[in-house]
């Protein structure tokens, strides 16, 4: 972990961003998606070509939050392996999902709200992370149709000011299970069956942690050993 807190300083990954406890094999770091034109001149410079143009795609905002993200999480792989993070073989699946040769046994996913992103890097384990604002809770929340009508009947138990979050950690809790498969949203949430206020659950065969963010925010973490990765 001190190794990764320490590559806060590398080009690339914003002086703030902060490494946060994860399950043994896994390294989770909480990146500020904030910088001046110079940092992001900097993370700029640790991109590829292509993710410069996928960057660039975006509004200046969502470009901003691209790079940073996207430079945090080649400069995390980068200490784990050893090299720069112009380096990094990182490429990008049919969905998005941040590849690496088997060769390399590591990982990675990572998710952005607003100005807060999420990175997380596993060490011979298949990782899926996803962070989002706690998000209202009302009647039309409950018929969007992505919670099990057994969660639903969880949250409706809660006391009204612990509905939102619960709902909240539900979703990105089916969204780092589906980003840890590869999928994404092609797979239903609803069929995605999370415990509504536990912790340290497993979800259709991967565990789940939840990951220490600021107020105002949610995250979760999905982890399975690379031997043991549902398909």
């Amino acid at each position: 972990m001190a190794a990764v807190a320490a590559a806060a300083s590398i080009a690339g990954m914003p002086p703030s961003a902060r490494a946060r406890p994860g399950p043994p094999g896994v390294t989770v770091t909480v990146v500020p998606l904030v910088a001046d034109d110079d940092a992001l001149a900097r993370a700029e410079a640790v991109l590829t070509p292509g993710e410069l143009a996928r960057a660039r795609r975006g509004t200046p905002a969502v470009h901003r939050r691209r790079v940073l993200l996207r430079a945090a999480l080649r400069t995390a792989l980068a200490t784990e392996l050893g090299t720069d993070p112009r380096s990094v073989p990182l490429t990008a699946g049919a969905a998005g999902r941040p590849e690496l040769p088997a060769a390399t046994h590591l990982d990675a996913g990572c998710s952005a709200a607003g100005d807060l992103g999420l990175v997380a890097v596993g060490r011979g384990s298949r990782v899926g992370v996803d962070l989002e604002p706690v998000a209202p809770w009302t009647p039309d929340v409950a018929e969007e149709g992505w919670l099990h009508p057994t969660e639903l009947q969880a949250i409706a138990a809660l006391p009204p000011g612990e509905r939102p979050v619960a709902a909240t950690r539900a979703w990105t809790r089916k969204e780092a299970v589906l980003k840890a498969r590869g999928t994404g949203l092609r797979d239903d949430p609803a069929t995605v069956l999370t415990a509504v206020g536990r912790t340290g659950a497993t979800v259709a065969g991967w565990t789940l942690h939840d990951v220490p963010v600021p107020d105002g925010w949610v995250a979760s973490l999905a982890v399975a050993p690379d031997e043991e990765i549902p398909r």
